[in-house]
């Protein structure tokens, strides 16, 4: 994809999909009880969810702050589902290390999969085409590089 490309907006749907994707191949392998799977399919997850947020911060934010949303912060909306995102993650990484109960587990997961729901919701109902035609080319390129393979 190119820095003109007029698809801005088609790149971050795709990057959110990708990112539920790697959530849900996460699911399928903890339902299969598969150990091996959901430890690797989590990490993978974990680590395009903390690059991607990441680079939602440094050029989605400020291009969402160049535009008024009647209503809404972005800055802190955005913020605070990233870090809660982040955070529910790293909290079932560290149950599953620490062998916790099953219960405790999936009660995580299923947190996770509602907060992942409406952050995806929001971003592609709201903020996605908000801030897409106000990306600069640095702040696509931003984004792509950090964008989940689909």
């Amino acid at each position: 994809m190119r820095d003109d490309d007029p698809d801005v907006l088609g790149m971050l749907l795709s990057a959110q999909a990708a990112l539920r994707s790697r959530f849900d191949d996460f699911r399928r392998a903890l339902d299969r009880r598969d150990e091996a799977a959901y430890r690797l399919a989590l990490s993978d997850f974990h680590e395009n969810l903390r690059r991607w947020t990441t680079s939602e911060q440094r050029a989605l934010l400020p291009a969402l702050l160049r535009t008024e949303l009647v209503g809404r912060d972005p800055r802190r909306e955005v913020s605070l589902e990233h870090v809660q995102l982040r955070e529910l993650t790293r909290q079932i990484q560290l149950q599953i290390e620490a062998r916790g109960r099953l219960a405790d587990i999936l009660g995580y997961v299923e947190n996770l999969s509602r907060r992942l729901a409406a952050h995806e919701s929001e971003m592609q109902n709201v903020y996605y085409p908000a801030a897409a035609p106000l990306l600069t080319p640095e702040e696509r390129s931003i984004l792509r590089a950090a964008a989940p393979s689909p």
